[in-house]
């Protein structure tokens, strides 16, 4: 396929309605991506910290069961 034709038809489906929506699509969609990660940035040292209590407190009772 020639570039040229490629361009045109990416000319074509930005200007055409259904082309943009997608595009809005899209860009929600990495926006909610972007927060998702986000939020696992700032909660996963509290998470891990949060998993050693709870493993540590099962360990105790395991061994003080035995």
């Amino acid at each position: 396929m020639k570039i040229e034709t490629l361009l045109s038809r990416a000319r074509a489906f930005l200007h055409d309605n259904e082309g943009l929506v997608t595009l809005e699509w899209v860009a929600l969609a990495a926006a909610v991506i972007v927060l998702a990660v986000g939020v696992i940035i700032v909660i996963q040292s509290q998470l891990n910290t949060a998993a050693s209590t709870v493993g540590s407190a099962i360990v105790s009772e395991v061994n003080s069961n035995s």
